[in-house]
């Protein structure tokens, strides 16, 4: 089983910050809203990954993202496993586009408006809070279709 090394991204800009809305059905999180992020190329590091996932995916330019977290997670039906570091920058130019419409479109969803949206699982509410928190580092795990379990998906954060 390979672990797969992933980058997501929580950019800010005028009070909300860019949030994917997941459009492939077999999605566990299909049509919520989500960080934008993917994989990291080989002999990429991680900083220049999550600038490039956010060109790709939203169309925007962010500079300077800082570490914020990582989160693991865990999907034990097919053995899959990723492992994600969270990046926050408040350094984001240009329009946000919708590059890839069978996949995911972006949305600026205010910050003010987050804990009572809907469409954003709770998971990601809390990690976003955490992220954004100062003198917190994010670290979470989100597992799903574990063996010996009721619960279909459970998400912890250490």
């Amino acid at each position: 089983m390979a672990i797969r090394t992933r980058v997501a991204c929580v950019a800010i800009r005028n009070g909300s910050i860019v949030l994917m809305e997941k459009k492939i059905r077999s999605y566990f999180n299909y049509q919520q809203l989500t960080p934008p992020g993917g994989g990291v190329e080989l002999h990429e590091i991680l900083e220049d990954a999550c600038i490039r996932e956010m060109d790709e995916e939203t169309g925007l330019c962010i500079e300077r993202p800082v570490l914020r977290g990582i989160v693991s997670y865990i999907n034990h039906a097919n053995q899959d496993h990723a492992v994600t570091t969270f990046f926050v920058t408040r350094h984001v130019l240009g329009e946000l586009m919708t590059k890839e419409p069978e996949k995911h479109i972006p949305h600026w969803v205010a910050l003010s408006d987050l804990k009572l949206n809907e469409r954003v699982p709770d998971y990601y509410k809390e990690c976003i809070r955490i992220l954004l928190a100062e003198q917190t580092f994010l670290n979470a795990r989100l597992e799903w279709n574990k063996p010996g379990t009721t619960d279909k998906f459970t998400w912890t954060i250490m």
